[in-house]
């Protein structure tokens, strides 16, 4: 699946690596609004297996099948309730 990376993503200095392995091992997800035709969720996870912090990544997925990845950052309490959720 392609992915695609808007500048916002890089605001908080997470590198990209980190963020692809938040999604791929995220221990909660939750799909949010989004704009019509694509379908928005945000993913909490590590940013490395020996982590002790989380992140959340945001990720509107455009058809056929390309995610754009527009923010990442340190979790905020917006979604730590998706760490619970996950554990």
């Amino acid at each position: 699946m392609p992915v695609e990376w808007t500048d916002s993503a890089a605001r908080h200095a997470i590198s990209r690596e980190d963020a692809l392995y938040a999604i791929t091992h995220a221990v909660g997800s939750e799909e949010l609004e989004g704009r019509p035709g694509e379908t928005t969720v945000v993913y909490v996870g590590r940013p490395h297996a020996q982590s002790d912090r989380y992140l959340e990544v945001i990720v509107a997925q455009r058809h056929p099948r390309t995610m754009v990845i527009f923010h990442v950052m340190e979790l905020s309490d917006l979604y730590r309730h998706l760490v619970s959720e996950g554990e």
